[in-house]
């Protein structure tokens, strides 16, 4: 009982606080349509989609600012996308199933399950948007090759590199096309077209991308043929991508053992919970049990993690 009404006032706080920040955020933005109102006399039909455009920014700062908090201590968060009611009903989704495994199912105390509770919290909605941003980086490294060919047609065309990303940023795939229309908005706004690159690529993050940079930049300041060397760099790219494509290939039974080695633990366990339900009563009932259970439970985590990592940086090279 303690332990329900615990976790209620947490989760109560919790909810209280992102209202309360929701109210602020929606505050400001009334604000600021009421002076906009003030200072510019529109007809009822110009003010409605104001009002509109208007409310859909404040709610696109309002996720980016969750985001940034579920994020916090990432390097790269360029292309979390996820917004606040993804983000908060992957967090209320993962805490109730935690909460109703240790504690209804198992059995746990208030002083286990609470900060397990609050810990799945803050972890679900970061684990959607460590996702969203390994997946813009492997769209973003799929689709740079057929963008810098882009740009090289543009090239020898004759139209210089600041317009091929303009046109690359309004017309390209997603997320590839916010990355250039920045540097583009940038380069229009006077900033040096190779502090913008350099500043995207150091964003980005990508070794494909730096590359693509440092070669835009030297070009600029050497002189030479930028297609011909763009060329190259994107043949370069296309290798490293099939190379990418054939070392996954070539692990994939390794992943496979790896997901057959983590299930087979929760199959026994499951199957001797329908067989003989004594047998684990133990574990379920006695203090010992469960910390000795919640540290097989860990080791069988960090395991996964381990493989996922060693998985992961092999493939990636």
């Amino acid at each position: 009982m303690l332990a329900v009404v615990t976790l209620a006032i947490v989760f109560s706080l919790g909810g209280a606080v992102l209202l309360f920040l929701a109210y602020r955020a929606s505050r400001r933005a009334r604000k600021e349509i009421d002076n906009r109102v003030d200072q510019v006399a529109r007809t009822r039909e110009q003010v409605g989609p104001g009002l509109g455009v208007h409310i859909k920014a404040h709610s696109k700062k309002f996720d980016a600012r969750l985001r940034n908090f579920f994020a916090f201590g990432s390097s790269r968060t360029w292309g979390m996308q996820a917004g606040t009611l993804k983000l908060l009903a992957a967090a209320i989704i993962l805490s109730g199933v935690t909460w109703s495994l240790t504690a209804l199912l198992l059995g746990f105390s208030a002083w286990i399950t609470i900060p397990l509770a609050v810990a799945a919290f803050f972890l679900a909605p970061r684990i959607v948007l460590m996702r969203e941003q390994r997946r813009a980086k492997r769209q973003f490294v799929a689709l740079l090759p057929a963008t810098i060919d882009t740009a090289i047609r543009m090239l020898r065309a004759g139209l210089p590199i600041t317009a091929s990303m303009r046109f690359i940023g309004t017309s390209a795939q997603p997320p590839i096309n916010t990355v250039f229309a920045e540097i583009a908005d940038q380069a229009e706004m006077g900033v040096p077209v190779e502090e913008a690159l350099d500043a995207g690529s150091r964003k980005v993050g990508l070794p494909d991308f730096r590359f693509f940079a440092v070669t835009v930049v030297l070009q600029r300041a050497t002189g030479g043929n930028l297609a011909s060397t763009l060329e190259i760099i994107s043949d370069i790219m296309r290798k490293r991508h099939a190379l990418r494509q054939k070392t996954k290939a070539a692990s994939a039974e390794i992943r496979i053992s790896a997901y057959v080695l983590g299930a087979l633990p929760f199959l026994c366990v499951g199957g001797m919970l329908i067989i003989r339900p004594e047998y684990f009563a133990p574990l379920i009932y006695d203090p010992r049990g469960q910390a000795i259970l919640a540290m097989a439970g860990g080791s069988l985590l960090l395991a996964f993690v381990t493989m996922q990592q060693m998985i992961r940086r092999v493939s990636s090279g």
